[in-house]
């Protein structure tokens, strides 16, 4: 089943104009924004988004505004293990693993400290089951963390009946275009 979802989610992701990515992106961004998570966090992870992925930088943008500590993943190609870099307006970045953009010029992070993971994903469940790449990154980061974890998605991207296998971390949150869902 969450082969079949990762390939229709793609395709359609893939269809989308940069109009939809932007428009669509920006009304999630600026629900989260509005948030008490948001309001009350010090310190937020978010991502760089690959491709037709919901875009994060509207945030990024207002978190550096807000003086709020923001962290980006670093991704080791071979492990899959995530890193937290802390960056700021001047970080240097450049195409990492998987061809996401990484910070280069940046400190790593304690994870400790993070109030917030703003979470990329090909799916959701409104029980905050979540469907990524496959290759368990996120899965692994997140299992050791005491984090609200907030899915960040298009509305198309929500589906009934994901089963989450037992690795699989949930969200608590979900953020679209249409609203701000905090999962079942």
């Amino acid at each position: 089943m969450k082969s079949e979802i990762r390939k229709t989610n793609k395709e359609r992701r893939t269809k989308m104009s940069c109009e939809e990515v932007a428009e669509k992106s920006s009304a999630a961004a600026r629900l989260f924004l509005e948030s008490s998570i948001y309001k009350n966090a010090r310190q937020i992870m978010l991502y760089m988004p690959l491709g037709n992925e919901s875009d994060t930088s509207l945030i990024l943008n207002a978190a550096f505004n807000d003086k709020k500590t923001v962290l980006l993943p670093v991704t080791d190609a071979k492990s899959g293990e995530i890193t937290a870099y802390e960056v700021c307006k001047d970080t240097v970045f450049e195409k990492g693993a998987f061809s996401i953009q990484e910070p280069q010029s940046a400190k790593k992070a304690d994870m400790s400290k993070t109030d917030v993971v703003i979470v990329p994903g090909i799916a959701f469940s409104k029980s905050g089951a979540r469907v990524g790449f496959g290759k368990g990154c996120y899965d692994r980061l997140l299992a050791h963390t005491d984090v609200v974890k907030v899915g960040f998605c298009y509305d198309f991207q929500v589906f009934e009946g994901i089963i989450p296998e037992e690795h699989d971390v949930r969200m608590d949150f979900l953020v679209t275009e249409k609203g701000l869902f905090k999962c079942e």
